[in-house]
């Protein structure tokens, strides 16, 4: 992995998931050497009304043995779409995340709703979440193996894949899933000045598939020049058929790890 000076790097994540990490980021221009960092969402995260889902609540009780939230997202716009009574019922399962972040967002929801009681560890919500940050992952746990009969929800957005809900099926489980939010191309305003950022050779930070799509999309037949770092094996192989110029590839798409890449970039 070849070092770059004086680089601009680009954060890619939707609007309210970026602070963190474009923090994480500007911190190692006082560490090491003056570099750029910059704030330009990939993805436009639009609310989407799962009408199949809460046309049916009336009889749901919300009661799982297990409750899955794909991203901080699908935490968000589900506390919204869902009554108060509704959204404490329903993290008030075994919770399980896909991600680091999914879970500090999970996590920070049961503390406000004061379901984290340690002097009743029977009453007190857990969540897990695996080391590899990805549906793969989530099915390899041990808890999610013979569900026969189990009653599962995933809380997701509109689409994406299907592994999840297919590797859960297969161990018997009856399986629902809520779409709360969905994601769509950046406006037209946005994409512009998406092109415009690119034609400065910026190196932008891809963790998901989504935003992969999106910049190629964007950028049209510009992609060989357009430097990248990605977070997973998976968008690393899209990133190459699609003929970007991968630069590194972080370990996952935790703020450490691409704080880490970054900082091993510029030196």
């Amino acid at each position: 992995m070849a070092s770059v000076k004086h680089t601009h790097f680009i954060v890619t994540r939707p609007i309210n998931r970026a602070t963190n990490l474009v923090s994480a980021l500007e911190s190692l221009t006082s560490n090491i050497q003056p570099i750029e960092v910059s704030h330009c969402p990939l993805i436009s995260i639009c609310d989407y009304h799962d009408d199949d889902f809460f046309n049916s609540i009336a009889e749901n009780t919300l009661d799982y043995d297990g409750v899955i939230f794909i991203s901080g997202n699908a935490v968000d716009w589900a506390k919204q779409r869902l009554t108060q009574e509704q959204w404490q019922k329903l993290i008030n399962n075994a919770l399980y995340a896909i991600g680091e972040q999914t879970a500090k967002v999970l996590e920070s929801e049961i503390s406000q709703l004061g379901l984290s009681n340690q002097t009743n560890p029977a009453n007190q919500a857990t969540i897990t979440s695996p080391k590899q940050m990805n549906s793969e992952g989530l099915l390899s746990l041990n808890q999610l193996k013979n569900l026969k009969g189990q009653s599962w929800l995933i809380v997701k957005g509109l689409g994406g894949r299907n592994t999840l809900r297919c590797g859960i099926e297969s161990q018997g489980a009856n399986i629902s899933e809520l779409a709360v939010y969905q994601r769509k191309l950046p406006d037209l305003a946005s994409q512009k000045a998406i092109a415009r950022t690119a034609a400065d050779n910026p190196i932008w930070l891809i963790s998901s598939i989504e935003a992969l799509t999106n910049l190629s999309r964007i950028l049209n037949r510009s992609v060989q020049y357009c430097r990248i770092i990605v977070s997973s094996d998976r968008i690393a192989v899209e990133a190459n058929k699609l003929g970007f110029n991968l630069v590194a590839q972080a370990q996952d798409a935790t703020d450490h790890q691409l704080t880490k890449i970054v900082e091993q970039l510029i030196r």
